[in-house]
């Protein structure tokens, strides 16, 4: 029998080669990574922006009818931290949520961005004010609530990985021209920075 001590070189050398390969076969996972995945700027993945509520009635229908939660996305720590779930919303932005701007996140590995809570369809009343909520319509997504409340001034960028994202979530939303067109709640005259909407003038 061969003395194990004569057997170690050869022994790290094959469990050098096994790891080499097995990262090399991980970063070429990571590199085809969504790699036929892109945004979609036509008219259906990012549709007309309704301006007022005439104009929202027109694109999305009545508030809280049928069709405002016919659509939904996985979203990441929608129901806690670190637990995802389904946001529902709206068909008419069922391909820009649900393409652009989930595909956006996960292509670039930010799920950990996205913080508690995720919410979209609510048929409700405005929060500090009158009239239906834009989420009753599903045309509104909240996310990173916790971190951001109703009336905070400022955007938190910490995600559920406890690392801060800045900006980037809402850059997701609102995005580069032409973007996603999601209007920011904390441009509202009270500050509503979690909140993300698909009309202007309401």
């Amino acid at each position: 029998m061969l003395d194990p001590s004569t057997r170690r070189p050869g022994f790290v050398r094959g469990a050098v080669l096994v790891l080499a390969a097995l990262g090399l076969m991980q970063t070429a996972a990571l590199a085809g990574h969504m790699s036929d995945w892109r945004h979609d700027h036509s008219s259906k993945g990012v549709p007309y922006r309704p301006k007022g509520l005439s104009e929202l009635k027109q694109h999305f229908g009545a508030a809280c009818n049928a069709k405002a939660n016919d659509a939904r996305a996985w979203f990441p720590s929608a129901v806690a931290r670190g637990e995802g779930g389904y946001v529902y919303f709206h068909p008419y932005l069922a391909r820009n949520i649900g393409h652009n701007i989930r595909g956006h996140i996960a292509k670039a590995h930010r799920n950990g961005a996205v913080d508690y809570g995720v919410y979209g369809y609510n048929c409700r009343t405005k929060t500090g004010g009158s009239g239906y909520s834009v989420h009753a319509w599903g045309a509104a997504v909240d996310t990173n609530t916790a971190r951001n409340p109703y009336g905070q001034s400022h955007w938190d960028g910490r995600g559920a990985d406890g690392v801060n994202h800045g900006t980037y979530i809402p850059d997701v939303w609102r995005g580069a021209a032409p973007g996603h067109r999601f209007k920011w709640g904390k441009t509202f005259s009270t500050p509503d920075p979690h909140h993300f909407q698909y009309v202007t003038g309401y």
